[in-house]
């Protein structure tokens, strides 16, 4: 099973519920909201998708299979900024 771990080479700050994120070797700005946030925490240490959905699940509004489709499409791009690593 794939898990997901985060780059901690990231600046982040929170700004309310929010959080804002520098690439300092890129140069660029992200910016999550409550939810990305959230699962950023998560990813602190190494997690599935299918662990993150159960998480999500019981603190947010959501059914499983949208949930689900919501990280993957998340993390390909994530993947590909470096913000996040697989781990098989």
């Amino acid at each position: 099973m794939t898990k997901y771990i985060r780059n901690n080479e990231l600046i982040t700050a929170d700004l309310d519920e929010d959080m804002v994120m520098l690439d300092i070797e890129q140069g660029k700005y992200f910016s999550l909201d409550s939810v990305g946030k959230r699962i950023w925490e998560l990813i602190e240490t190494e997690k599935s998708i299918e662990e993150l959905v159960d998480f999500l699940l019981l603190e947010f509004e959501v059914d499983a299979d949208t949930c689900k489709e919501d990280i993957e499409f998340h993390f390909k791009k994530l993947l590909e900024l470096k913000m996040i690593s697989e781990i098989k």
